[in-house]
């Protein structure tokens, strides 16, 4: 995310939600029509939620996030027959086994992982168990990446980056056939009348570009996908939500000017220390002149 946000919230900037909605949407019908449904890294839930809209999911719900009451705002923003939330590292190997423990059974489930594996040092392992869950006859698995080469800026909540060779990789770890999906950012606006209330809606001619996402989705109905391209999702601009945004934005910059000021005074701390130290080796010693050889006194 540009945004420097490790989580979606209500306060994240209209397009950026509008960008995560957009994956739920298309995983909705799968969702809805699974007895159960994992969101894996579901944050607040504020996109699943937006997504899934105010008609209930009749399935069980878990929503697994590292941090607890995050996932327990997951769990309460979710409607759905059953929600339950989860704290777990999926990092981290005992985690996993709880995760395929939990997950066990035979019922249909969907599993979500969309803008997860990125901010994990070591992603292999869950991709590895979610391959193997999607082995299962019911099961489907959807997960995402964003593109670096199109963000060109490194999220300081990242734990890796992602460009085409590691995209690459990362297909090479899923089973043949799997669907691959390529998000990309549009911008627009609309004229509209003054008066009275309108819709808009706009055919967009794609050119070949750098998407800013990656989907991929394996498993038992991966293959329903195709039928909902090409699937787009656009949010009018709100004028309290833009300046609020706007407001954010500056107020980032200014963390983070006062930032490297600090690391500028640091670092001409440490110059000095360095310099004194340097000065203070290089200077003799009292009494290391003692040693010299004495003048003879002859002429």
């Amino acid at each position: 995310m540009p945004d420097w946000q490790e989580r979606i919230t209500a306060d994240s900037r209209p397009a950026t939600r509008a960008e995560h909605e957009l994956r739920y949407a298309l995983a909705a019908p799968l969702i809805r029509a699974a007895a159960r449904w994992c969101d894996l890294g579901c944050g607040a839930g504020v996109a699943a939620a937006a997504a899934l809209g105010d008609e209930p999911y009749g399935g069980s719900a878990l929503l697994i996030d590292r941090d607890a009451a995050v996932a327990d705002a997951a769990a309460a923003a979710v409607q759905a027959r059953e929600a339950t939330a989860l704290a777990l590292d999926l990092a981290d190997g005992d985690a996993l086994a709880t995760l395929r423990s939990t997950l066990a059974g035979d019922e249909p489930l969907v599993i979500t992982c969309f803008e997860t594996i990125e901010h994990l040092s070591d992603f292999a392992p869950l991709v590895t168990l979610l391959t193997e869950l999607a082995a299962r006859p019911a099961t489907t698995v959807l997960l995402s990446v964003p593109n670096d080469d199109f963000w060109a800026i490194e999220n300081p909540h990242h734990a890796t980056l992602w460009g085409e060779g590691a995209l690459s990789e990362l297909r090479s770890l899923l089973p043949a056939g799997h669907v691959a999906l390529r998000q990309v950012a549009l911008q627009g606006t609309a004229l509209l009348p003054l008066d009275g209330e309108a819709r808009a809606s706009a055919s967009v001619a794609l050119a070949p570009g750098v998407a800013s996402h990656l989907l991929l989705a394996f498993g038992a109905e991966a293959a329903k996908l195709g039928p909902a391209l090409p699937a787009t999702r656009v949010v009018q601009a709100d004028v309290v939500e833009q300046r609020r945004w706007e407001r954010q934005r500056e107020s980032d910059l200014l963390y983070h000017v006062a930032a490297l000021r600090a690391l500028e005074a640091r670092l001409a701390e440490t110059e000095a220390a360095l310099a004194q130290a340097t000065a203070a080796a290089a200077a003799p010693t009292a009494g290391e002149d003692d040693d010299a050889p004495a003048a003879s006194g002859h002429a």
